[in-house]
C-alpha cells in the first residue's frame, strides 16, 4: 500500500512544510505565498513612497519631525495571516497636540518668548532660580516643580520655560491657568462636563499650575474659598499619587499653602523637594516695577 491513511508515504514530507522555494511551482500553497510576497512589495513599495512624501504640520506648530517628515504618520507593512498597511502615529504626534493646547490656552507664544536664555539674571537669586529650572529639566525622576512668592519676579516666565524644554523633549503638557480655570470649573461642579475636565488635570503627562490660589484682590483680604481649597485637594492628591510632574507657580510662601490647606501644601512640599523656591517679596524683585522706576526717569509716565 502506497501513501499512508492520508495518501503519501510516512517518510514524504507534507508539503506545507517544504521550504516555499522547493515546492512544486504549481503547488497551491506555491502560489499563495507568491501572491502573497507580490502583495507585500506592492504594499512595501506604497509604503516608501508615503513614508517618503513631506508633509506640512510644521507649518502649523513649528515642530520639526525628520522620523516622519512632518505627517504626523508613518506607513508599515505587517503580516498576520495575511499582508496588510497600516498607518501609525509619529511620536511627534504627542507634542504637537500638546502645542496645541497650549495654543488652544495662549501659552504657546509666551513658550517661544519666554526660555531660559531670556530669562534676566542680574542678581544671584535670580541665578538660582534659573539653575534650579535648568536642573529640573533634566531630572529623571517626576519631580515638582514649585515656586511661590515676589510678584514680578519671573515666576511665570520660568515655569513656561521649563514646560517648553519639556515640550522639545517629547513630554505632553497641559497648561491650567488657576484665577480662570477654577471660575470655570466651579460653575461646572453639578455639570457632567465638570468630571471630565478635572479629570484631564489629574491624569495629564506634565501639569503647569499659573497663579496657583490667586485670589484676584490684595493677599491681605484672605485666602481662598472652601470650593477653591476643595478643587486644588482633588487635583494635586490625584497627581501625588500617580506620581506625575506637576510645575506651580504662586503669589503665595510654602507656609502660606500650609495654612490654607495643609493636605494640598504637604503634598505639594513634598513631590518639590529640592525645587520649591521661595522668593522674598520685595520692590527690587518685580521686573515691572523696576520697569516703572526707569520708565519715569526717562520721562515715560507723568504726573499731571
Amino acid at each position: 500500500m502506497h501513501g499512508g491513511i492520508f495518501g503519501r508515504s510516512p517518510s514524504e514530507p507534507d508539503p506545507a512544510e517544504k521550504p516555499a522555494d522547493e515546492l512544486d511551482p504549481d503547488h497551491p500553497l506555491a502560489r499563495r505565498l507568491r501572491q502573497q510576497e507580490e502583495l507585500r512589495e506592492c504594499l512595501q513599495a506604497k509604503a516608501d513612497l508615503y513614508n517618503e512624501s513631506e508633509g506640512h504640520l510644521n507649518s502649523l506648530d513649528g515642530i520639526d519631525c525628520p522620523l516622519c517628515k512632518n505627517r504626523g504618520y508613518t506607513e508599515e507593512v505587517r503580516f498576520n495571516g495575511y499582508c496588510y498597511s497600516i498607518l501609525v502615529e509619529c511620536p511627534c504626534q504627542k507634542r504637537r497636540k500638546s502645542w496645541q493646547r497650549l495654543q488652544n490656552s495662549g501659552l504657546a507664544a509666551s513658550i517661544r518668548r519666554q526660555t531660559f536664555e531670556s530669562f534676566e539674571v542680574t542678581s544671584s537669586w535670580q541665578e538660582r532660580i534659573r539653575k534650579k529650572a535648568e536642573q529640573y529639566v533634566h531630572d529623571e525622576e517626576d519631580r515638582w516643580f514649585c515656586i511661590g512668592g515676589a510678584v514680578g519676579c519671573g515666576k511665570t516666565h520660568i515655569c513656561t520655560a521649563i514646560c517648553g524644554e519639556l515640550l522639545n523633549g517629547n513630554k505632553s503638557v497641559r497648561y491650567m491657568c488657576w484665577p480662570e480655570e477654577s471660575v470655570r470649573l466651579k460653575g461646572l461642579v453639578n455639570e457632567e462636563e465638570y468630571n471630565s475636565r478635572v479629570r484631564a488635570y489629574k491624569e495629564c503627562e506634565v501639569l503647569y499650575i499659573d497663579d496657583f490660589f490667586k485670589l484676584g484682590r490684595a493677599r491681605s483680604a484672605g485666602g481662598p474659598s472652601d470650593a477653591d481649597v476643595k478643587l486644588a485637594y482633588q487635583i494635586i492628591n490625584a497627581r501625588y499619587i500617580a506620581r506625575k510632574k506637576t510645575i506651580i507657580s504662586s503669589e503665595w510662601l510654602m507656609d502660606e499653602l500650609m495654612d490654607f490647606d495643609e493636605a494640598t501644601a504637604s503634598r505639594i512640599y513634598e513631590m518639590s523637594k529640592g525645587y520649591a523656591l521661595q522668593v522674598e517679596r520685595e520692590k527690587d524683585r518685580n521686573h515691572r516695577y523696576q520697569e516703572r522706576k526707569k520708565g519715569k526717569e526717562d520721562g515715560d509716565e507723568e504726573l499731571v
